[in-house]
């Protein structure tokens, strides 16, 4: 599990739940410990999908985070392009969020 003492920062999780006519509807926001590591670069997609990506956030493997739920750091809100969890050698130690371009 990621040490404690490197979670240093608190972001903010809103589930995506759906679309209305209005625009896409999000969940009750939930507070995370996490690091934030804001450093532009460009994330693959797939085959022939690249994302302009503004940064990463290290968090505990236990949060929930999905693509496409909205991150608040910072003061600004981001979407979540990837998530991907850190395997140790027993279990997995961390999430490794990728965020996209600020809503806000």
């Amino acid at each position: 599990m990621i040490p404690t003492a490197i979670l240093r920062d608190t972001v903010t999780v809103e589930p995506h739940t759906g679309e209305s006519a209005s625009g896409p509807v999000w969940g009750e926001a939930v507070s995370y410990p996490a690091r934030i590591e804001m450093k532009r670069s460009l994330y693959r997609q797939g085959v022939d999908s690249v994302v302009l990506s503004e940064g990463v956030v290290w968090m505990r493997p236990d949060a929930a985070v999905a693509v496409g739920d909205r991150v608040t750091a910072n003061g600004h809100t981001y979407k979540v392009v990837a998530v991907e969890p850190q395997a140790g050698l027993l279990r997995s130690e961390a999430l490794q969020v990728t965020l996209g371009r600020s809503e806000s």
